[in-house]
């Protein structure tokens, strides 16, 4: 059904997503079992059974395994289109859980019994096609199951929940996500931190999952694509503007992350709209 899409899985062993990713639609992460450490942007959630993470559009994540074996999760997708017949007002109530601070909320045993009878539903509508008022049945659910966590965001009123990073990585990564555009390297910003590039180096994947490299070069195609899809710039000035030295490097990063060229996304955006 477009616009709308639910799935489970259960992964026996142990499993790490091979790569960071970011989507330019909502994402519903619910564990059913098991020990999970997730990754969104800069914060590092530890998740167990009945928890539920909200993650925003183009948000950076990854899920990776922590040390428990097995575990069974929903995922639950939506557009911005979804909701579209509600009011401004409204869609910021029945989105307030993607824009809180905190992005997990961990459900007690009853709370848990309610939200899993929600997906389970929703899971069993989305695999009987053509059913009758489809759509209708999706959105009431998913907005129950929305205002539900916002309330219990707002009764709880959670600090973050994140796993406490180093805080000079904290810092590190807060400085990569705002300068990003410019010359960043390893060396240069083992310098400015004061510590070995061999340090920085296995500190910032154990910290975040990414490389160094990789990181940067994530923010700088995620910046691409707003730019492709929100302008008419060149795609020399966007390879410039978001911190690549040449174009061709741009070209090739890019089609890594996206599997097109720059030029390919623009005409699948424009395509669609």
């Amino acid at each position: 059904m477009d616009g709308f899409a639910i799935y489970p899985a259960k992964r026996k062993g142990y499993y790490t997503m091979p790569k960071y990713h970011y989507h330019d639609y909502y994402e519903i992460y619910y564990l059913l079992s098991g020990d999970r450490y997730y990754y969104i942007e800069n914060k590092r959630y530890s998740i167990q059974k009945g928890s539920i993470l909200f993650i925003n559009k183009n948000e950076i994540h990854k899920s990776v395994d922590s040390t428990v074996p097995d575990h069974e999760r929903f995922c639950l997708y939506f557009s911005s289109d979804f909701l579209n017949r509600f009011h401004e007002d409204q869609k910021k109530l029945i989105l307030a859980p993607f824009l809180h601070s905190n992005k997990k909320i961990q459900f007690n045993l009853m709370d848990q019994s309610y939200i899993e009878r929600l997906l389970f539903q929703m899971h069993n509508e989305f695999n009987q096609p053509d059913g009758y008022g489809q759509p209708v049945f999706f959105e009431s659910l998913l907005v129950q199951l929305l205002l539900f966590s916002a309330r219990k965001q707002k009764r709880d009123r959670p600090e973050h929940q994140e796993d406490p990073m180093n805080s000079r990585m904290s810092q590190i990564i807060a400085y990569c996500n705002e300068h990003y555009r410019n010359d960043l390297r390893l060396e240069l910003m083992a310098e400015q931190f004061h510590i070995s590039s061999f340090y920085l180096s296995r500190l910032f994947k154990r910290t975040t999952g990414f490389t160094f490299k990789e990181y940067i070069n994530t923010l700088r195609i995620r910046e691409a694509e707003k730019l492709l899809r929100d302008t008419n710039v060149k795609m020399i000035d966007i390879s410039e503007q978001v911190g690549f030295a040449n174009v061709s490097h741009f070209n090739r990063k890019f089609k890594q992350v996206t599997r097109m060229s720059p030029r390919e996304f623009r005409k699948f955006i424009h395509k669609k709209e």
